[in-house]
């Protein structure tokens, strides 16, 4: 069985950077299960109240005293091969490609309610239908039995027809939990009220503790103010020389799935060299892409009052960049609040009006009728939709991207100051690579690659 453990790929930086924890792995699920999945995840989408659920997982589940659904059979058996013990896991999906600004997943409802920024364990993208993957690049296997490619590919010119067919990649960065500066929070697990210093500091009960942070307020202030107050006094110091950032760049590959730090900054750029352009291109981006979407129908499927399985044909087929995101929280986190388990059916639909108890009635029978259906077509604990065994998975080399020459990237970052831990909506840096190669890889198929960024 030990065999079939997964070990994560370490990207190693200098001495003076975190070490940045990107995995990547090919042939993770099966084609027809990535089909299989990607309809359950409309359907989940439609009967859950915001698209998000959460299941747990340990003895309860593993003994049969607690039922999962087809995704979460699915979600669970790859945290299974991956060793991870995690007993909490959030999901949720989308299905067509759309821009995502630079974000770390945190508790919202937490940040609302108490200001301050909660992050999970590890977060990950399940890729499951992207549009025209059959254009990805022939997949490259290295001596070791890991895809990639050859770092030179990164230089190959990729035709205007496909960079307009090809969806964006997901980047990762080793910037984490804010872009500004943060103050961890020390928080006991569950039911650690009185332990002392000693017990409560053990790896065993860090391990169960959630990452909470506190965006410090001095990100909110100009430079100008900053030095009035002291907070810029060795300007020319060495030592307050912000460490160098890494970008990882993952295409979306069908089967493949991406898992890195929870408390690490993420985006799905759109187009995918976003970063590149000046404000001029993007202005006449988001101005033509604004037109296209005009001409389309505004109503979404998935929330057409009169929808059934037959709105999911609605899709826009060229846009399709179906995915599963999904983050595991440890035990002291209790989870992130106000997300529930999935519904398992959707709402009685309206026109049918049931008394209290006609309704618990009809609602049981529906909930015991969907499980019987799930469990006749994909086997007990949905086990036709299980990832293949780990000695299947290919891990994916990195091509590095740094070289002598340099680009601007532009980094657009997602939410409200508090959020973001600083005042700038984007962050300018300056990538060790050029414009060309970096370009390249925003729009390479398959090839995972990596660059420094320098602010």
């Amino acid at each position: 069985m030990n065999n079939n453990i997964i070990f994560h790929l370490l990207i190693l930086l200098p001495a003076s950077i975190t070490s940045f924890s990107v995995s990547v792995y090919d042939n993770v699920i099966a084609p027809s299960t990535c089909q299989t999945l990607h309809t359950l995840t409309q359907q989940h989408t439609r009967r859950s109240h915001d698209g998000s659920s959460l299941f747990y997982r340990g003895p309860k589940v593993h003994s049969g005293q607690q039922q999962l659904t087809p995704i979460e059979n699915a979600l669970d058996s790859i945290l299974r091969q991956l060793n991870d013990t995690s007993p909490m896991v959030e999901y949720w999906s989308r299905s067509q490609y759309i821009n995502l600004d630079a974000h770390a997943d945190i508790d919202e409802n937490t940040l609302k309610d108490e200001g301050v920024l909660r992050c999970p364990r590890h977060g990950h993208v399940l890729y499951l239908q992207i549009a025209n993957s059959d254009m990805n690049c022939d997949e490259q296997t290295g001596d070791d039995g890991s895809s990639g490619g050859d770092a030179a590919a990164a230089t190959t010119t990729i035709t205007e027809e496909e960079k307009q067919s090809r969806m964006g990649p997901t980047v990762v960065f080793n910037r984490k939990v804010a872009w500004g500066s943060v103050t961890p929070r020390t928080i006991q697990s569950a039911g650690s009220d009185n332990v002392d210093v000693a017990s409560h500091n053990s790896p065993a009960n860090m391990k169960e503790r959630v990452q909470e942070y506190i965006v410090d307020v001095e990100n909110y202030w100009d430079e100008e103010t900053k030095r009035q107050y002291g907070l810029l006094e060795n300007d020319n110091d060495d030592a307050q020389k912000k460490d160098e950032e890494k970008m990882a760049i993952v295409p979306a590959v069908n089967g493949r799935l991406l898992r890195f730090d929870g408390a690490a900054f993420h985006c799905v750029p759109k187009p995918p060299d976003r970063f590149l352009l000046s404000e001029d291109e993007l202005t006449a981006f988001l101005e033509k892409d604004c037109e296209e979407d005009c001409e389309e129908d505004e109503d979404d499927y998935y929330w057409d009052d009169e929808g059934d399985d037959d709105d999911l044909e609605n899709e826009d087929l060229s846009q399709q960049r179906s995915v599963i995101l999904f983050n595991t929280w440890p035990a002291g986190s209790f989870g992130p609040r106000g997300v529930l388990p999935d519904c398992v059916v959707e709402a009685v639909p309206d026109g049918i009006v049931l008394d209290d108890d006609d309704s618990a009635s009809v609602e049981d029978e529906r909930i015991s009728e969907q499980w019987k259906v799930w469990q006749d077509e994909y086997g007990p604990d949905s086990e036709k939709l299980h990832c293949n065994p780990a000695d299947d998975w290919k891990l994916c080399t990195v091509d590095n991207l740094d070289g002598d020459e340099t680009s601007d990237v532009t980094v657009p970052l997602m939410g409200n100051p508090t959020r973001r831990g600083c005042i700038q909506s984007k962050a300018v840096m300056q990538g060790q690579g050029s414009t060309k190669r970096i370009e390249n890889a925003f729009y390479d198929g398959r090839r995972v690659s990596m660059t420094t960024l320098n602010e």
